[in-house]
């Protein structure tokens, strides 16, 4: 089981990121959700994995999740897409099974 955090390398997600680490969750554990695979680079540096996922195109978000895992949705930015980003999400989140969706 692992903790997915979407948008990680946005200013809350990085931060949650962190914070996870500091609290002694292992790197392993993590999974950071990023658009751009450069700007997560840093989090892959540090042991967190990294997958590819937009909000925006919803068959990246099923294959990001893993059964049992546990996921935090940080909301998207783009005011106007905000509803359609979060339902593509959390129907991902139901087909892959996750065990909790915060």
């Amino acid at each position: 089981m692992s903790i997915v955090v979407t948008g990680a390398t946005g200013s809350l997600g990085r931060l949650v990121v962190d914070e996870l680490l500091r609290g002694g969750v292992p790197a392993g554990r993590i999974v950071a959700l990023a658009r751009d695979e450069r700007k997560a680079a840093p989090l892959a540096a540090l042991g967190v994995e990294v997958r590819l996922a937009d909000y925006d195109r919803p068959e990246t978000l099923e294959a990001a999740f893993g059964a049992g895992d546990r996921v935090l949705l940080i909301s998207g930015s783009e005011i106007g897409r905000r509803v359609p980003q979060h339902t593509a999400v959390v129907e991902a989140a139901a087909r892959a099974g996750v065990a909790q969706l915060a």
